[in-house]
């Protein structure tokens, strides 16, 4: 099944909650549809947003403390499983920077896990849609040209 098919799966198994289920969805879907949601109460003049806003900062929280403390964890001797694991988290929660990204092609790459370094290139083509540096693009075609196979 190809990246298109598994994420039409993931929002229609993990899609929008009801009330009091917990939200499964990646943070990154849930960050844009509270965005959505804010968007559209400024639009309606609404102006008491704080819960809206307040849930949007914590989310993008959480995704920005995992590349803190991965980068921190890479520092330290025998870390580097740890630091993995937490950028393993924001690839899957389609966090929309390439720090995570970046850094797990390289580990990776260095392992020579092609593999895992072509799965996280894919990624983070679909999810860092906010300005994809060249090099960043660069690397990722490169890793995925590798082995003959895209």
């Amino acid at each position: 099944m190809g990246i298109l098919g598994r994420m039409y799966k993931l929002l229609n198994v993990a899609g929008p909650t009801h009330e009091g289920q917990e939200d499964r969805r990646p943070l990154q879907l849930q960050i844009n549809e509270a965005q959505r949601e804010l968007d559209r109460a400024v639009y309606k003049g609404q102006t008491d947003n704080g819960a809206i806003q307040a849930r949007i900062e914590q989310m993008q929280s959480v995704l920005a403390e995992r590349n803190h403390h991965g980068q921190e964890l890479e520092r330290q001797q025998d870390q580097l499983d740890a630091a993995m694991a937490l950028y393993e988290a924001n690839v899957d929660d389609m966090f929309d920077g390439p720090h995570p990204y970046v850094r797990l092609m390289q580990i990776y790459d260095d392992k020579g896990a092609l593999e895992d370094a072509k799965r996280v290139a894919r990624a983070c083509l679909a999810h860092v849609t906010s300005g994809l540096p060249e090099d960043v693009r660069a690397l990722c075609l490169d890793i995925l040209q590798r082995g003959g196979s895209l």
